[in-house]
């Protein structure tokens, strides 16, 4: 199963399934991200902007910058963000002092409690290292200030230097009295509780599409078990093909390309069990063919031999025996001669090598002349041969010897096989657009079962009669070849012991135009 379909496309799916939901996640959590620091910006925006007035009006009163720093300290107690006061001069001039600085920032000098520096909220040494520290940590960014004061926001997020952690910085600009920009405030807001919210987001994205993912891979490999089950119920029906069973069909359950796909691969199941039917019928056929013709060849060739042995060897004197066994000769002669005409005749008109010179024929005259001249065979079997033909009966087009030939067999085959005192029917009418030859005998039947194949070469329903009769089964299959000649129809009905009634239509004579 290492390479299956059913497993390659589980994969594909799946590998696509994941890709889509690596996308989606990734792309939620970026715009959840962005999102919460886009509020959060302006946030610090629309805060900074009023502390700005709130610092500006301050410094007007003030100009004390250890006082100032000591009332941004009292304002980063109450916010989640550090106040920096940079002058025009792009100088830390003051600064909250109630966030921890880093580890390189602290003073770590002797009696200085712990090493941390001293986070007070008075002026003194400390701070002033503080703003030194800041100032010379904060040097790059400080100089990118520029649009700050000339009256914009600048915004920005990176690893704050001076922090040493990932921070909003937000500067906005200090307007004096006269509304010139004369100092910066920049609020610097840690990131770390938005990444703490975003580890849950990431967490509970990671959980639905875990669940998705199973989700998707039941619904996938049953989607393609639906796809592949077919698939392997017609490879199944195509392996029993290639072994000659025919039998196997594919169960449709579905209209689609793969359901339509199996109802063309049971048609050609059907149609080759039906060829591979028909083969071995005309294989049968051929056999029988075969078998008959060698017998019919046999017997008249064995009488011949034994009556001119006994001839040749005087053993037989009588002038009245041996004019018998020379008649007898002469009778075998003749049917070999007979059947040898039929073959050649049947393979002429198989072949499609048989000239045919078609005319307008009447079909009821053609018929009268062909009663005509069984009429004396038919008393001397004491069977009544009857003709009806109706009036004014249209043309058809065709061979007129062939036409002769066709009743003369189908004729001749009903006086062949009705007994003294039955009666034989030749009709001739017209129905819808075709002219119709019946011939009704009160013969001894055809039983259903030989029905189909009577058109067949050599094929006797009653093998003992047909000798009797002088038959070779050569008849009705050059009959049939004439039919189809002719482009007529013919059909049979017979019942046992009740006789037999076969009706050939042939197709009128289309007028000019049609």
């Amino acid at each position: 199963m290492k390479n299956s379909l059913q497993r390659k496309l589980l994969y594909s799916f799946m590998l696509v399934i994941g890709i889509v939901l690596i996308g989606v996640s990734i792309g939620v959590s970026l715009i959840i991200k962005e999102e919460m620091l886009s509020n959060k910006e302006q946030g610090l925006i629309t805060k900074g902007s009023e502390l700005a007035v709130t610092v500006g009006s301050f410094r007007q009163t003030n100009e004390s910058t250890e006082q100032l720093s000591q009332f941004l300290t009292n304002i980063d107690g109450v916010v989640d963000y550090r106040v920096w006061v940079v002058n025009d001069s792009r100088q830390v001039i003051a600064m909250s002092a109630g966030y921890p600085p880093p580890p390189h920032a602290r003073d770590e000098r002797p009696g200085n409690g712990m090493g941390m520096m001293d986070m007070g909220h008075g002026p003194g040494p400390q701070m002033d290292h503080n703003l030194l520290f800041a100032q010379n940590a904060m040097e790059p960014i400080v100089k990118e200030l520029g649009p700050v004061f000339a009256g914009q926001v600048w915004t920005q997020t990176f690893e704050h230097p001076f922090y040493g952690e990932k921070m909003l910085v937000v500067a906005v600009p200090i307007r004096s009295a006269n509304g010139s920009v004369n100092a910066a405030l920049v609020l610097n807001a840690p990131v770390t509780e938005m990444n703490a919210f975003m580890k849950h987001i990431y967490y509970y994205i990671a959980i639905a599409g875990l669940i998705a993912f199973i989700l998707a891979l039941w619904v996938v490999s049953w989607l393609t078990r639906g796809i592949v089950r077919p698939l392997k119920s017609m490879q199944e029906t195509a392996d029993a093909m290639a072994h000659g069973d025919y039998s196997t069909y594919v169960e449709i359950k579905t209209t689609d390309e793969v359901g339509r796909l199996g109802l063309a691969l049971n048609s050609l199941a059907q149609g080759l069990a039906q060829n591979i039917e028909e083969l071995n019928q005309m294989e049968k056929l051929r056999r029988d063919f075969v078998a008959n013709i060698s017998h019919e060849f046999r017997t008249p060739m064995t009488i011949i031999h034994g009556y001119n042995e006994a001839l040749m060897d005087g053993t037989i004197s009588d002038p009245a025996l041996i004019q018998k066994y020379h008649s007898l000769i002469g009778d075998e002669t003749v049917r070999l001669e007979r059947l040898i005409n039929d073959l050649l005749d049947l393979s002429r008109l198989q072949s499609a090598t048989v000239e045919v010179c078609q005319e307008k024929l009447p079909l009821d005259a053609v018929v009268g002349s062909v009663v005509n001249l069984l009429k004396q065979q038919a008393e001397k079997k004491q069977i009544l041969l009857s003709v009806h033909t109706e009036k004014n009966l249209p043309v058809i087009f065709g061979n007129g010897e062939r036409i002769v030939q066709l009743a003369l067999i189908i004729i001749d085959n009903a006086l062949k096989y009705t007994p003294s005192g039955g009666c034989i029917t030749v009709s001739t009418f017209k129905e819808n657009d075709r002219v119709v030859l019946t011939v009704a005998d009160t013969g001894i039947g055809i039983p259903v079962e030989d029905l189909p194949y009577i058109w067949e070469r050599l094929y006797k329903v009653d093998k003992s009669h047909s000798r009797r009769a002088g038959g070779a089964g050569l008849g009705l299959a050059i009959g049939q070849q004439i039919i189809d000649l002719h482009q007529a129809q013919a059909t049979v009905r017979s019942e046992l012991d009740h006789g037999t009634t076969i009706r050939i239509a042939f197709p009128l004579v289309r007028s000019e135009g049609e």
